[in-house]
């Protein structure tokens, strides 16, 4: 599995111009090609901030309907790393079964199906789950992805390596969003990419590659 690294700096005057209006680190990484919509890492700034992880992933389900700023709180999740090109089923005892191959699901993809029964779920959310660490500290199994799937059907999560960067306010880790709101940055890893530097510059709002 690929290693990545991504090292965040401000400068102390940004950096106190940052603590003072509250704000953090947003980190979200996209699934099946679409705009993220969970905040991955919601973190602290600091001058100089490491956050490092592997391509491994679990996947979740939970009750927290995909509403915008919602705080996902799994109910049950698979091991990591899940088994991409194979599926998992949730059984009526919201358990992971599996994982079980199918040439329907292609290499780099993880899917499941929702077998828990209509009439105690109508519908759930799943998504996909990744651990980090963040100045060394671990961060583990923080959802990347939330998809409501109805009873009896199924979702295929394709993850990408892109992250994307950006400060706001108010949100925590393994929040739902249904858009980024401010300037964001996307990191673009993969393709030989494994270490990628950003400074935050003021003027801009935004993150970018440091000189």
């Amino acid at each position: 599995m690929s290693d990545y690294r991504l090292q965040l700096t401000f400068d102390k005057k940004a950096l106190k111009e940052v603590k003072q209006a509250r704000q953090r680190i947003m980190l979200a990484k996209p699934v099946n090609g679409d705009s993220p919509n969970v905040v991955w890492l919601s973190i602290d700034p600091f001058e100089s901030t490491e956050v490092s992880w592997k391509e491994e992933y679990g996947i979740y389900v939970s009750d927290t309907s995909v509403q915008h700023s919602a705080k996902i709180t799994k109910i049950s999740e698979t091991g990591v790393p899940a088994q991409d090109g194979a599926y998992y089923t949730l059984t009526s005892d919201t358990i992971f079964e599996g994982p079980s191959t199918d040439r329907a699901v292609p290499r780099g993809t993880f899917a499941a199906k929702n077998k828990m029964l209509y009439d105690d779920y109508p519908s759930l959310t799943f998504g996909l789950t990744q651990s980090a660490l963040v100045n060394q500290k671990p961060e583990e199994r923080k959802p990347i992805s939330a998809t409501p799937v109805l009873a009896t059907q199924a979702v295929a999560m394709t993850p990408f390596t892109y992250v994307y960067v950006w400060l706001q306010a108010e949100f925590e880790s393994e929040t739902i969003i249904t858009r980024i709101f401010g300037e964001h940055t996307v990191a673009k890893f993969g393709g030989g990419v494994s270490d990628i530097a950003l400074e935050y510059n003021p003027q801009i709002g935004k993150f970018s590659p440091g000189e």
